[in-house]
């Protein structure tokens, strides 16, 4: 009812506050489309526009990958392992 979608792709919705200013401390907003977190805020359309666009080349890609733990090499795994252990037993 207060916000409205002014772009959306599968992952992410970019909203503007219908009212902005006083009654909202910002004007646009980007949410994460599955479960409505906010994680992007501007009063400024062009930086809101620049989050989005940090958001399609960084976040998307990584979202799209699966990890697949059989890719991972089990040495550098054993290794890891090894690593954390010895952290933990100081």
């Amino acid at each position: 009812m207060w916000w409205q979608n002014i772009k959306q792709d599968m992952y992410f919705l970019m909203q503007e506050h219908k009212v902005g200013l006083p009654m909202w401390p910002y004007k646009y907003r980007i949410l994460l489309r599955e479960n409505r977190m906010e994680i992007a805020n501007s009063n400024d359309l062009q930086d809101i526009e620049l989050d989005w666009e940090y958001l399609q080349v960084h976040a998307v890609p990584q979202l799209n990958q699966k990890i697949d733990l059989g890719a991972i090499n089990p040495v550098d795994t054993m290794t890891v392992l090894a690593g954390v252990l010895k952290i933990l037993v100081l």
